[in-house]
């Protein structure tokens, strides 16, 4: 069930919105592996549920994963959905970084998404992808003003030890 906001009246808890390849890395042979790291991840099913990591429905339709997909719908993770706001900075994200959408290899826009919804909410990023390239999320959320960090930098800024 997604939760409507109003953005006038309600000023929503949400700190940070977190990319597919975030959720991706709690699997075998992923960086965060959930049967090694569950003390981290329980720590992010806290901040879902409390509000404070959030994703957005693009996002959600390019996880394609049965047990991911349950997994953020158990812990309330809350999917925003695409308004017109959100829409028009899609439309900005694409047109200044029009190589973050590969129309030749079918790559899903959840990354103009991503990136237009943390603009909209004043969020910050959470993703794996590479920091170095100027066609990931890091660097053109960074062009655009909006912070992007890994899943290491969110321990650190949460204070999180293990």
């Amino acid at each position: 069930m997604v939760r409507q906001v109003n953005l006038f009246t309600e000023k929503p808890p949400y700190k940070y919105i977190i990319d597919s390849s975030s959720v991706f890395s709690q699997k075998d042979n992923e960086p965060h592996p959930r049967a090694v790291y569950r003390g981290l991840w329980n720590r992010i099913e806290e901040l879902m549920q409390d509000k404070v990591i959030v994703t957005v429905s693009e996002i959600v339709d390019e996880i394609r994963d049965k047990d991911l997909e349950t997994w953020l719908h158990n812990h309330r993770c809350i999917v925003l959905p695409v308004n017109d706001v959100i829409q028009q900075n899609v439309t900005r994200v694409v047109t200044k970084n029009p190589r973050l959408v590969d129309f030749k290899q079918a790559k899903s826009s959840g990354d103009a998404f991503l990136i237009a919804t943390a603009m909209v909410y004043g969020l910050i990023i959470i993703t794996e992808e590479n920091r170095d390239s100027p066609y990931k999320i890091p660097k053109v959320a960074e062009s655009l003003g909006v912070k992007a960090i890994d899943i290491n930098e969110l321990c650190l800024i949460e204070g999180w030890h293990f």
